[in-house]
């Protein structure tokens, strides 16, 4: 059984899938969206022009969390409580948000700005870690789930892109401190050139 995972290194949609596919066999095939030649490979495997992107046999599935229920159901990796379904939401909610604030500067727009559109941005991002510091501080340091995964994908992401501030929020911190050295993480590491 052979996957084939579409996408970047640096993306924390990707990051998260090939953390979860670390002991499974797969092929990576890094793209870099920005590139007209990868650009136009991301258009022909996916109608939606995003990483990631899985094949499998004769399926293609287009988006992170597909790919994660997909992936789930085949291999068994957790069971799902709406819990965790409501906290992937959540972590992937703020993802976006800071996706779309790198694409903003990306286009030359000051974030610092005080327009609904980004201030929404940016209030996403802060509700969730908000409202998530009690997971953060309990149930994230005592497993490695894929919600786990998609935190630690994220914050690292937010952090080398300079979307987040951890100052003032120690349990991330600690979060990152507790997971820096496992093989998943070192594995997928962002390039930091």
């Amino acid at each position: 059984m052979s996957y084939t995972l579409y996408g970047s290194q640096t993306s924390p949609f990707v990051r998260r899938l090939r953390m979860l596919l670390q002991d499974l066999p797969y092929e990576f095939r890094e793209l870099n969206v920005f590139e007209a030649q990868d650009a136009a490979v991301l258009n022909k495997i996916n109608p939606l022009n995003q990483v990631p992107v899985l094949q499998h046999n004769e399926k293609t599935i287009w988006d992170s969390r597909q790919i994660f229920r997909y992936l789930n159901e085949i291999h068994h990796f957790q069971k799902m409580s709406w819990e965790d379904e409501n906290l992937l939401t959540g972590i992937e909610g703020a993802m976006a948000s800071g996706v779309n604030l790198l694409l903003m500067k990306r286009s030359g727009m000051n974030i610092d700005e005080n327009f609904m559109f980004i201030m929404r941005q940016k209030d996403r991002l802060e509700s969730v870690l908000d409202h998530y510091r009690p997971y953060i501080e309990s149930t994230a340091l005592s497993k490695f789930d894929f919600a786990a995964m998609t935190l630690y994908s994220f914050l690292d992401w937010a952090l080398f892109r300079n979307i987040v501030s951890i100052e003032k929020r120690p349990e991330c911190r600690k979060f990152l401190e507790t997971y820096a050295h496992h093989p998943a993480i070192l594995s997928t590491a962002i390039p930091k050139v």
